[in-house]
């Protein structure tokens, strides 16, 4: 018996009146830039970056198919912003797989045009740029666009020998913003796995994760709302017997990562519980200036746990869905609630 598990992150796209496109030969996964390896935690990992050689940034969704013996596991994420003639890495974690020898179809690319205000932030490519005796590599970043950018990652395509792509790397530093020519330093480490392999690093910049938009039905009506995560958030479901929210948060990099999750609010007194396992674990609740709820929670590093948040009031009317500028992922509030787990980390 085949079982098939289907999860679209980007349905609310179509809505707001986005054109989705199919992969095409301006934006595509080269064949040498996709791959997979099981870490050493026994977990079946995906690796690949999409291309972006089209003029303008883009918003990709990467559909990822594996026959895992007697069953088929189908599903899809939406990466941050790729910029012009930039590619834009991805590194999954799929800890369902059961069998020793998955067979992983090539993934399918569809993309919707990006904002245009994109950050201008770059590597520094000369004798700052160190791949060091440990595998793991360091260097510099500058902005050189007339704007502060907050959330600033480095991601970075791994090689071996023989220029193997063999891994995907994030930056381990929290760089909570980069104002307009100012550098900052940053540092990648791989897998332990390949940490003996490394040959080099062709690393690439992102500021400011995308808010994704998305739904789910309630009550069966629709309940609109968005999240914002470096890692994904997978099998999102409503339970109305327990009127709580469900998923799963998967967190593919060995550090601690986040997720924020925004609410229409329903009333001045909601107060959203997070569990995870089961277990309640501590959130920051906050509200924006758009009369939003924001729930913030850390993710732990290379981890894959069911969440559920607790709190949505009964007999509500649901508000209408988000607007579409908020699809640009321009939201302060969410970096603001980023900043308080960053900063707690460094006071811990």
């Amino acid at each position: 018996m085949r079982h098939t598990v289907i999860i679209v992150d980007l349905v609310i796209l179509f809505a707001l009146g986005l054109t989705v496109q199919v992969s095409s030969a301006e934006v595509w996964i080269p064949d040498n830039e996709i791959s997979s390896y099981f870490d050493g935690d026994g977990i079946y990992t995906v690796i690949g970056a999409v291309k972006n050689s089209e003029n303008y940034p883009i918003i990709p969704t990467i559909e990822i198919k594996i026959l895992d013996t007697d069953k088929i596991i189908s599903e899809s994420y939406t990466l941050p912003v790729a910029n012009p003639a930039k590619d834009i890495p991805f590194k999954i974690k799929f800890d369902q797989v059961s069998s020793k020898n998955p067979i992983l179809e090539k993934p399918m690319v569809t993309f919707v045009s990006g904002p245009t205000d994109y950050t201008n932030i770059e590597v520094v490519y000369d004798n700052t740029l160190v791949k060091h005796q440990d595998g793991h590599t360091s260097g510099f970043i500058v902005n050189n666009g007339n704007s502060t950018t907050y959330g600033v990652k480095v991601y970075a395509l791994v090689h071996g020998k023989d220029n193997k792509f063999i891994d995907v790397g994030k930056s381990v530093e929290s760089i909570e913003k980069l104002e307009p020519g100012e550098r900052k330093e940053f540092s990648i480490y791989p897998d332990p796995l390949f940490a003996t392999q490394v040959n080099y690093y062709s690393c690439f910049v992102i500021g400011d994760d995308m808010v994704i938009p998305t739904f789910v039905i309630r009550d069966n009506k629709r309940f609109d709302f968005r999240y914002k995560t470096e890692g994904y958030l997978t099998d999102i479901k409503f339970d109305n017997e327990k009127n709580a929210l469900t998923f799963f948060a998967r967190n593919p990099w060995p550090m601690k990562s986040f997720a924020n999750i925004e609410f229409p609010t329903e009333s001045e007194s909601q107060k959203f519980v997070v569990y995870q396992e089961g277990k309640k674990i501590e959130s920051v609740q906050s509200r924006d200036e758009q009369n939003t709820w924001h729930v913030a929670f850390d993710l732990g590093p290379q981890s894959s746990e069911q969440i559920t948040i607790s709190g949505f009031e009964t007999g509500k009317k649901q508000e209408i869905g988000f607007k579409a500028y908020y699809l640009l992922g321009i939201i302060p509030a969410g970096a603001i609630i980023a900043g308080i787990f960053a900063k707690k980390r460094k006071h811990s």
